[in-house]
């Protein structure tokens, strides 16, 4: 009997084919270039380019580790590339597991990723404190699409571990909230990142109760590059549970952010949320 067999595992059998995914040292700052690239000739102009660039937050340490997850969501070979930074904005070179021992660090990450296909790779580190940082990821050209995930990962000294997992960030989201809960059982921490490598931005910070009543303000300028952690439970004291929204008042919007939550069964990440704009309408024929 003759079957065919459907073009959709025709191209999955293709993407098994090929290549492993490689993930290796590079030399270069990917937010340099941030205008999206005009499709190529076998790209439909309609596609658009990726916006979620950033993994807002990881640790390294003896005790934390960190492996980044990228997927490839293209029918082709794509290469995405990643640099590290610290939370004072500074390259942040760090060892991964395909390097050859710890001397051999990098602060950028090149991952070659068949078809359909997903990379990952974790740092290592024998430190005994913790670094803070960010990772800010592209493709070239920068209308390949591409999506991740970050998962840090505590080992305690009994061997427990605990864990929490973060997704890719947009880049430019200059206003969001996230929730704070329950303060009673656990702290909150607002996690805010500016990805610019020359500007500052200064953001409102305002909290509102369950009941929709406002419940506190802040203001916070942030420096090109860098991470900025504030709990929640000590910023405003009297708020018990509540939502946070952060609004970009002046300076780059290339801002985001995240909700961390920590009590005694672990760790939730808690994304930024946003209202999304309605996709244009279809143009008249």
């Amino acid at each position: 009997m003759n079957r065919r067999i459907p073009f959709f595992l025709l191209l999955l059998l293709a993407a098994t084919a090929s290549a492993q995914p490689t993930t290796r040292s590079y030399a270069r700052a990917v937010r340099a270039q941030r205008l999206p690239q005009k499709a190529g000739a076998t790209r439909q102009l309609s596609v658009v380019p990726n916006v979620d660039h950033v993994f807002p937050y990881f640790l390294v340490s003896s005790a934390w580790n960190t492996t980044l997850y990228l997927t490839n969501l293209e029918d082709r070979e794509i290469k995405v590339y990643c640099e590290f930074v610290n939370a004072n904005g500074e390259e942040l070179p760090l060892q991964f597991n395909f390097s050859a021992d710890e001397k051999d660090v990098t602060a950028y990450t090149e991952s070659i990723i068949p078809a359909f296909a997903t990379a990952s790779f974790h740092t290592v580190s024998t430190a005994a404190t913790s670094t803070t940082g960010w990772s800010y990821c592209s493709t070239d050209p920068k209308t390949d699409r591409f999506s991740g995930y970050a998962v840090v990962k505590n080992t305690a000294s009994n061997g427990a571990l605990r864990e929490f997992i973060t997704s890719l960030q947009p880049d430019e989201e200059p206003v969001f909230s996230v929730p704070f809960t329950d303060a009673a059982s656990g702290r909150t921490a607002l996690v805010l990142v500016n990805n610019s490598l020359e500007e500052e931005s200064k953001l409102a910070v305002f909290a509102i109760d369950s009941d929709g009543n406002p419940a506190g303000s802040g203001t916070i300028t942030l420096k090109p590059s860098n991470l900025r952690t504030v709990v929640l439970n000590e910023a405003f004291k009297d708020l018990t549970s509540g939502t946070i929204r952060v609004v970009h008042v002046e300076g780059t919007k290339y801002v985001g952010g995240m909700a961390l939550r920590t009590n005694a069964s672990g760790y939730t990440a808690f994304p930024s949320l946003t209202a999304k704009e309605a996709p244009p309408a279809p143009p008249e024929e």
